[in-house]
C-alpha cells in the first residue's frame, strides 16, 4: 500500500512588485465597460496683457490614452474522485493546487506590466556593462525632470533584476557601507533596498535586452503605467477569480482561476531604463 507523506514540494513563487506599484484603474470599470479613456492636456502659455488689447487665446490640445481590458487568461485543472480518494486528507492538496492556479494566472498580469518597461523613452547604461552609481543618478535626474516631482516623495521606484541587484548595485560602497548611508552594515545585515531615498523592488521577471543578454532595469513613476481588471461575475476582492464545480459526467471537480485585464504605457517619459549586463 502506498501512502502520501506529510510534506508537499510546492514550487517557488515570484512576488508581484509591478502589480502592487503601478496605477490600478479597475474601480472605474466596477459598473461595466472594457475601456478607460485618459485625456492628455497640453500646458497653456501665459501671455502679456496690453492695455486695451484683447486677450491672447490658447488652443490647448487633447489626446486620448485608451486602456482596453481585452486580455483573458485562465488556469484550470480537474481532480477525479479516484485520485482524491488516495490523497492524504490532511494535506489539503486540492486547496493548495487552487491557490497555485490563482498565482499562475496572476503572474500573467505582472509579466505584462514588466514587458512595458522596454517602452520607456529614456535610457542610461549599457546591456554589456555593470551598473554604475552615475547611471543611477542619471536616471534619477531624467525621471525627476520629466515628472517635475521630487524622486523621494514615494511615487517612484526602482525595479532591478534580482541577480543584478545583488551583484552590481548592492555591493557598491555608496549603498552598503554604514559610513555612507547610516543604515546598512555589509557584514551583519543585508543591503537596504533603498537608493537615494527611493524604494527598490527586485524581480526575476525583469526582461532581457536580447535572448539572455542584458537586463531592462528601470526607475519609474507609478503613473507611467496603468492597468485595469475586468469586473467578472462572482469576482471577489482578489485580482484573480477562482471557481470550482463538481462535474458528475467526469466524476471530477473542475477548478479554474482566471483574470481579464488590460495594460497601457500611460506616460513613456515617466520612466528611465537602466541597462545592465545580465549577471
Amino acid at each position: 500500500m502506498e501512502i502520501w507523506g506529510s510534506a508537499i514540494n510546492d514550487f517557488a513563487k515570484e512576488n508581484t512588485p509591478a502589480t502592487d506599484f503601478f496605477t490600478n484603474r479597475s474601480s472605474e470599470l466596477a459598473d461595466g465597460g472594457n475601456t478607460v479613456h485618459t485625456g492628455n492636456l497640453t500646458q497653456m502659455t501665459a501671455n502679456a496683457k496690453g492695455v486695451g488689447a484683447a486677450v491672447t487665446l490658447n488652443a490647448p490640445t487633447f489626446t486620448d490614452v485608451d486602456l482596453v481590458v481585452n486580455t483573458w487568461y485562465e488556469v484550470s485543472f480537474a481532480v477525479e474522485d479516484g485520485d482524491e480518494a488516495i490523497w492524504k486528507k490532511s494535506l489539503y492538496l486540492q486547496e493548495k493546487m487552487a491557490k497555485n492556479a490563482g498565482y499562475t494566472a496572476g503572474q500573467t498580469l505582472e509579466n505584462a506590466l514588466i514587458a512595458l518597461f522596454a517602452s520607456f523613452t529614456s535610457t542610461v547604461g549599457a546591456s554589456t556593462s555593470v551598473i554604475k552609481d552615475s547611471d543611477i543618478r542619471a536616471a534619477c535626474g531624467v525621471v525627476e525632470t520629466a515628472t517635475l516631482e521630487d524622486i523621494e516623495n514615494g511615487d517612484h521606484r526602482f525595479f532591478f533584476d534580482r541577480k543584478v541587484w545583488w551583484s552590481q548595485v548592492s555591493y557598491q560602497d555608496e549603498f552598503k557601507l554604514y559610513i555612507n548611508n547610516g543604515t546598512a552594515d555589509p557584514i551583519t545585515k543585508k543591503p537596504v533596498k533603498m537608493l537615494y531615498g527611493i524604494p527598490v523592488s527586485t524581480s526575476s521577471n525583469i526582461d532581457y535586452v536580447s535572448g539572455a543578454t542584458g537586463c531592462i532595469n528601470v526607475l519609474a513613476h507609478k503613473d507611467a503605467i496603468h492597468y485595469a481588471l475586468a469586473n467578472l461575475p462572482r469576482q471577489t476582492m482578489d485580482k484573480v477569480r477562482v471557481q470550482s464545480q463538481y462535474d458528475q459526467v467526469y466524476l471530477a471537480t473542475l477548478t479554474t482561476a482566471d483574470l481579464k485585464y488590460g495594460v497601457i504605457m500611460n506616460r513613456a517619459t515617466y520612466g528611465c531604463i537602466i541597462y545592465s549586463s545580465a549577471s
